[in-house]
């Protein structure tokens, strides 16, 4: 006998398994932000006790030690190389390019930079601009570590360091031409740019962890003079403030890090009302609100202008604990710039680390922990991991010592561990992970136990930003510890103003769901039918009716410890075309039905799809996926004139190829049944037999793998599944959509 998972359920079971009970979300009070009591510096960049836990760990002996060494190492590396500033700021890494060949260049020399694939040599701006920004990031963190080896040490040769590169930006900073990440838009240039960079984001970043920090660091050197200090507070940080205030960005992650170089910026210079702006915001002028409207606007947000760090913890994160952007490498980069902030706000008095949202951007992530260590790839992302980013994980854990955290964590030293203070000898198991609903974030985790040891990530939450895609009710697929089903992400060389990226990475056709009349989905929001789950079985059915006018879309997936079902239950107000696309890891896609050079001039994105060949067929269909660690094998169910067309898609890059199917059918009505099955085996297994059929609001799917146990699946009113294993019910899960069905 088996028990109805519902949606309701399942949302109560993923708050006790994050560890955060509704407790937690009473009414919280912020802190009084102000200036610490403490005489002298360093206020921000550490506490008295975190430095002296550094200090002891440099005069004592063992791992503790060597880790605190080895930064001081890299800066007597650099004391006695000659200074260079570049002659003006940087430039975004995204004009880093060929135009032509849509990948990332490769360094010749400083003014000459070459394309792999053409060969075509770039010079001057904004080639030679990108590089400006790594010779600028140099300098940063060599005054940075130079800032924390004189703190550690007292060495004034460290201090002396630091300080000609700090007042070396003082004296350069207003020198520099006002520039922006944009050729074309001069709006956005005024909001956006910078002087020592390209964006308000980039100065923001760069101000409070380097600038702020290394000058709070050396602060109270005696070699600084009344004249320099003067110097740095006109010539550098109030004019990156005043620069970086103008640009109001409500709930995107670029408010996150001005808030943050706010909050280090105001309090190195002795001006709290940066630090107070920083966290509840403040009175903006017409232009200033002007300017968030356009960007909440940008952002498809309906949430209210705001920008203080509490506006962010209330409105940028979902209940569930997910960075508004749906992409995990922003949730992390969002994460990094509040974790920066909350640090010196602790630093200062101010405790801003209980805040329930917070607490839950931690704790989620490792439940969405794919069999190769990633998290599924939605979004503007490239691989990101739970536990990839520790300098976070180390004060989050002195704050919560939550088990969790502890299982991401190394035992072996590092910086951050030593001045928090972490006893590296602690350890914790990774928790179980199991199938898990997510229903705010808007993703859907299904695991099943067997050899495959199958795990299926599926995505339909609400609309989302700037970094989120078009890709309502698609899905990434492992199997045998691999990734087979394919998201991907973003180019690892951040395109972001070349043509692939908005016509593939951020359009339908590089994921694994249906366009219609081969274009891509509007930015909508998706709902939950149902989830359901049992120890050998799991389900979740979604719905979105607004990413195509006209067009309801209902996908089921359930999953059993040998094979992915997929089915999509499509229906317009007109006749169309649907195309139901799955991309797999491999060399190749191979059907049967697929003999002759494909047409797909008609499908948005089809000039990156290479190698394309197509067929049309009434019988069932058949795919292989070989050439990678583990095959995949596709069965679907037959429908008259239904065209097949197989080929490879873009990956991480233009040159790296993923396979892919398309299956089109065509009228108002659109039905789809697919199988998905990974081998490890030498031999190809002969694919299962996939029927589907209708009876008013059933569809009934079954599923025949030759030699084994037979599948029923009733699909009933959309929000009712019933599995059954040669007749026997295995799971039946019921969805309970607040106010009926979507």
């Amino acid at each position: 006998m088996t028990m109805p998972c519902r949606g309701l359920h399942a949302g109560l079971l993923l708050l006790v398994c994050l560890g955060v009970a509704a407790a937690e979300d009473k009414p919280w009070t912020p802190p009084a932000v102000h200036l610490p009591a403490r005489d002298g510096h360093p206020l921000v960049a550490c506490t008295p006790a975190e430095l002296e836990r550094l200090r002891t760990a440099w005069q004592g002996q063992g791992p503790e030690h060597d880790i605190v060494v080895a930064r001081i190492k890299h800066v007597d590396a650099a004391l006695p190389q000659p200074l260079s500033f570049p002659p003006r700021g940087g430039q975004h890494n995204q004009w880093y390019q060929c135009d032509t060949c849509q990948t990332a260049l490769q360094t010749v020399d400083e003014t000459h930079h070459k394309c792999p694939l053409c060969g075509k040599v770039y010079s001057g701006p904004p080639y030679d601009d990108v590089r400006f920004t790594a010779k600028h990031n140099q300098l940063l963190r060599s005054m940075h570590d130079a800032a924390w080896a004189y703190a550690v040490t007292g060495n004034t040769a460290y201090a002396e360091f630091a300080s000609r590169i700090l007042l070396g930006y003082a004296e350069r900073y207003l020198q520099y031409p006002y520039h922006a990440n944009t050729r074309t838009n001069p709006l956005w240039a005024w909001v956006s740019g910078g002087r020592l960079f390209e964006q308000t984001l980039s100065e923001a970043v760069a101000l409070s962890r380097e600038i702020g920090p290394a000058y709070d660091l050396i602060h109270d050197w005696p070699g600084l003079k009344p004249e320099d200090h003067t110097r740095v507070r006109d010539g550098l940080i109030l004019p990156m403030l005043r620069n970086i205030d103008k640009y109001k960005a409500g709930v995107v992650n670029w408010q996150s890090w001005h808030n943050a170089a706010m909050f280090i910026g105001g309090a190195v210079v002795d001006q709290q009302e940066w630090m107070q702006k920083a966290v509840y915001g403040g009175n903006d002028s017409v232009i200033d609100r002007t300017v968030s409207w356009l960007e909440n606007v940008r952002e498809r947000s309906l949430k209210s202008a705001g920008n203080g760090l509490l506006f962010q913890l209330g409105n940028s994160i979902t209940p569930d604990g997910m960075w508004y952007e749906q992409s995990w490498g922003y949730h992390f980069y969002a994460l990094q710039a509040l974790v920066t902030l909350v640090e010196a706000a602790r630093r200062t008095g101010a405790d801003f680390w209980p805040h329930p949202s917070l607490k839950k951007m931690f704790l989620l992530p490792v439940y969405y922990t794919m069999p190769n260590g990633e998290l599924p790839r939605f979004g503007d992302d490239t691989g990101t991991t739970a536990g990839g980013r520790p300098d976070l994980l180390e004060p989050a854990y002195a704050a919560y010592q939550a088990p969790v955290l502890l299982s991401l964590l190394t035992p072996q030293p590092t910086w951050d561990s030593v001045l928090h203070g972490r006893d590296t000898t602690a350890t914790a198991a990774r928790p179980a992970l199991e199938s898990m609903l997510f229903p705010a974030a808007g993703h859907a985790i299904l695991r099943t136990p067997g050899p495959a040891a199958l795990v299926t990530a599926v995505t339909f939450g609400p609309a989302g930003g700037y970094h989120a895609h078009l890709d309502k009710l698609s899905f990434v697929f492992f199997g045998f510890g691999q990734e087979l089903g394919v998201d991907p992400g973003r180019a690892q060389s951040q395109a972001y103003r070349l043509p692939v990226h908005r016509e593939w990475y951020k359009a339908t056709v590089s994921h694994n769901t249906v366009l219609i009349d081969g274009q891509s989905q509007a930015n909508a929001a998706g709902k939950l039918l149902l989830f359901g789950k049992t120890p050998d079985c799991t389900t979740v059915a979604t719905t979105c009716r607004d990413a195509y006018p006209g067009v309801r879309h209902d996908r089921l997936l359930v999953q059993t410890p040998e094979w992915l079902l997929v089915v999509d239950d499509l229906e317009a107000d007109r006749d169309c075309r649907f195309d139901w696309l799955y991309h797999n890891r491999g060399q190749r896609a191979t059907c049967t039905a697929a003999t002759v050079k494909a047409d797909l001039r008609s499908l948005a994105g089809s000039q990156h799809i290479q190698n394309a060949l197509e067929g049309m067929t009434d019988a069932p269909i058949n795919v292989s996926f070989e050439g990678g660690k583990a095959a995949l094998f596709l069965a679907m169910a037959p429908a008259p004139g239904t065209r097949v067309a197989v080929g490879d898609g873009v990956g991480a890059s233009v040159t790296d190829r993923v396979p892919l199917v398309i299956v089109s059918r065509r009228g108002r009505t659109a039905r789809f049944a697919a199988v998905l099955q990974p081998s490890t085996g030498p031999m190809a297994p002969v694919p299962p037999e996939v029927q589907c059929t209708a009876d008013g609001a059933q569809l009934t799917v079954t599923v025949t793998p030759p030699g084994a146990a037979s599948y029923e699946i009733h699909w009933q009113n959309s929000d009712h599944v019933t599995v059954l294993r040669q007749g026997r019910e295995v799971l039946d899960a019921t969805g309970s959509p607040p106010n009926g069905k979507p």
